[in-house]
């Protein structure tokens, strides 16, 4: 079987077997003559008859010899019929027997040089034959001559022949039938590659379903292809199932929640889909159009011109494929995707239907509709989160603590607040919560986040919370902070000062997270309640590893890329490995990619650097602090490293004291930290360079020296220290 498909698999190897046995089949019958096979048959069926009419005219001689001499005559030359072209030589070696030697020639076929023995029956007619020696075919013997050796009837070797005829035209029609098979459209190409049972029209699903169990191939095939009988019995019932019934499937399989949606001026129905956060693509809901079977796909074009759908992506389920529904569909300007049946098939039976989702999406969709990259705000998709598994695992791996996370904005610690708490949700012993706070009120935020009057105390929050938790431990995620802390230090520290009461009873542990007035509250206020408190978390730079993962795992789901790892490095180095300016870079490629394009070369990249996005993602240095002095030498450090491509404190110093400018050392040495903490800089021994490589190009040459100048002859206060916005 294997070899048979083989060969068909081949097609000029099953051209010649067809030929071949048509040629043979097909001469056999109408030509025997020209077969090398039948020829000697056919020539023998010729000869037999006129051997017989000569048998016939010896025994009709024979006979009236024996009926002048009452007997088996002595000389049976007189009795002889006249010589002429004859084809059987006749000899009586006894009495009552005749030898019947036929001719030995090409033209006699299977008969040549055979024998026939007649035996005379006294007192009768007839006589008796049988083969002689060597044996004439029995097939060429008349039914009266075929007698068996014991003395009973054999049987005509033209039925065994026969038989022989039937069975090799019953096993030429079981070739003929598996070929069909073989060949058909359905069964060929999974035959060929059981990958493609996952691409056959989700209508055709229980045709093929029939030819597999025919072939005996259904469980075999099922197996090469990864389905499982589970999933292939789901996918059959799909198939035979009403219209209406189909869409819950589809959105079991993803995960998403369904539900009908009315108000729509449109044949069928339309439902609504709401995903789960592990969707990796900015894409929380959409929409799901189910037309009825008997629409013309030109009308259904037409409805679908004349609905708005907002900015809101909606999915058709077409009865059959439709090539104007398709077209319709792939025009970038608006929001339709169609599902073809391929695709349905794909999605029921594959093991990543979410892939079958983003594929369709990202073929007929702009890219930047449905950006897998998250450039605003912390990542709330777990499949949008890369890297931070160190940090992670100080937090996950221990017993609660408190922990203070410090950072720049846009660095990735609301991402990594946010990861905690998507791995803590289903801790049995743990209640995480996050708490996105944004100003001063802790307890008044807190309160209303769990139904609570906005002036209740926050000890009395905590034992709410601690109260509805069914005995878990009490972990609060606070986020955005500096507000509060702020007001803390300008207030006596009295909420932070329970926080840490709270946090040594044992009954509630914090991860605060904030940048420099959290860091300057946590480390360098040595009054401090926060003095202590937990551990310090600095966010920096992404893993390298991990930004290159964040540039090119994102844009797999959608089948693009970079066009080679050159320019995915190329990325990681210029950004800094800064989390969001990857993102950022990644997604103006993405705006650069033109239609029908599916890799980011050099020039979409070179398109990205140069955005204003990555531009204003790199602004907003120049006000770290509250502080306008402390404003100020954050400037003049940061012109005076663009000038030179480095600086230090010793420089800074040497650049005062040039300018007669009073030098405030604890004030330089606050400006450097931030600018590190910002991830404006970073140090390597004593010196700092820029910690993003792109940050360097948003300055003019020329201008940098006017600049630097214009923030020095402003002047530093000598008066008092520049703390940058914390009490020193």
């Amino acid at each position: 079987m294997n070899l048979l498909a083989g060969i068909i698999k081949h097609p000029l190897a099953r051209r010649l077997l067809i030929g071949a046995l048509t040629l043979g089949l097909g001469s056999a019958i109408l030509t025997p003559q020209f077969n090398p096979f039948t020829r000697y048959a056919s020539q023998g069926i010729v000869a037999s008859s006129i051997v017989w009419n000569e048998v016939i005219e010896f025994k009709r001689a024979y006979l009236e010899a024996t009926y002048a001499n009452d007997g088996w005559p002595q000389d049976l030359a007189e009795f002889t019929p006249p010589p002429g072209d004859r084809h059987i030589s006749v000899v009586s070696p006894q009495a009552n027997r005749l030898l019947i030697n036929i001719q030995d020639s090409d033209d006699m076929g299977d008969l040549a040089g055979t024998q026939i023995i007649l035996d005379y029956r006294p007192g009768s007619t007839e006589f008796d034959c049988s083969p002689g020696e060597p044996p004439i075919p029995t097939r060429y013997l008349p039914s009266s001559c075929q007698v068996t050796e014991d003395g009973g009837w054999a049987e005509p070797e033209i039925i065994a022949d026969l038989r022989w005829l039937s069975i090799l035209c019953a096993v030429v029609v079981l070739i003929c039938m598996v070929l069909l098979l073989l060949r058909h459209p359905l069964l060929s190409p999974v035959q060929a590659r059981p990958g493609n049972l996952l691409r056959v029209p989700v209508a055709q699903l229980p045709k093929l379903d029939r030819l597999l169990r025919l072939m005996g191939r259904r469980k075999s095939t099922l197996l090469a292809a990864g389905v499982s009988e589970a999933d292939w019995q789901r996918a059959l019932a799909y198939a035979q199932a009403e219209r209406e019934e189909r869409v819950a499937p589809l959105a079991l399989r993803l995960g998403a929640q369904c539900q009908l949606s009315s108000g729509w001026a449109l044949p069928g129905h339309v439902y609504e889909w709401r995903f789960t956060a592990d969707l990796p693509v900015s894409l929380d809901r959409c929409l799901v159009y189910l037309p009825p079977r008997d629409v013309r796909d030109d009308l259904l074009v037409q409805h679908l011109r004349g609905v708005q759908t907002g900015l809101d992506v909606m999915l058709v389920l077409a009865a059959e494929d439709s090539l104007a529904l398709a077209d319709y569909c792939t025009d970038a300007a608006n929001f339709y995707v169609a599902v073809d049946e391929a695709s349905q098939s794909e999605w029921l039976l594959g093991k990543r239907p979410v892939e079958v989702l983003l594929r369709l999406l990202a073929a007929q969709l702009k890219v930047t509709r449905i950006s897998p990259y998250q450039t605003r705000g912390g990542v709330v998709r777990s499949g949008s989160f890369f890297g931070r598994a160190q940090l992670l695992a100080r937090v996950l791996n221990r017993e609660p603590a408190n922990y203070l996370v410090v950072g720049g904005r846009q660095l990735g610690k609301s991402s990594l607040l946010k990861a905690v708490q998507r791995r803590l949700l289903e801790h049995p012993h743990i209640a995480c919560h996050y708490i996105s706070l944004r100003d001063h009120r802790l307890a008044p935020r807190l309160a209303l986040q769990f139904g609570l009057p906005a002036e209740t105390s926050l000890e009395q929050v905590i034992d709410h919370i601690v109260a509805h938790q069914a005995g878990k431990r009490l972990f609060l995620l606070i986020d955005e902070a500096d507000l509060f802390f702020r007001d803390e230090a300008q207030n006596g520290y009295r909420q932070l000062s329970t926080l840490r009461a709270l946090s040594e009873e044992g009954r509630c542990w914090f991860m605060l997270a904030g940048f420099w007035d959290l860091y300057a509250t946590a480390v360098l206020d040595y009054q401090s309640p926060l003095r202590n408190f937990g551990e310090v978390l600095t966010i920096g730079g992404l893993e390298a590893d991990a930004c290159r993962e964040l540039a090119t795992v994102p844009l797999h789901h959608l089948r693009l890329g970079f066009a080679s790892n050159a320019l995915v490095d190329e990325v990681v180095q210029a950004s800094g490995q800064r989390a969001n300016l990857v993102a950022i870079i990644c997604q103006e490629c993405l705006d650069a990619l033109q239609p029908g394009e599916r890799a980011i070369e050099r020039r979409h990249l070179q398109m990205a650097l140069a955005s204003a996005a990555v531009q204003d993602a790199l602004a907003g240095w120049g006000r770290l602090s509250h502080d306008p002095d402390a404003c100020r030498l954050d400037r003049i450090v940061v012109y005076h490293t663009a000038c030179h491509g480095q600086t230090s404190l010793l420089e800074l110093v040497a650049l005062f004291e040039a300018q007669q400018l009073p030098v405030d050392m604890d004030a330089l040495n606050r400006a450097l930290s931030r600018l590190v903490l910002a991830f404006v800089l970073r140090r390597e021994n004593s010196l700092y360079r820029f910690a993003i490589p792109l940050f360097a190009l948003q300055f003019e040459p020329a201008e940098l020296q006017l600049f630097l100048r214009q923030e020095l002859q402003a002047g530093m206060p000598a008066s008092r220290a520049v703390d940058g916005g914390s009490r020193g």
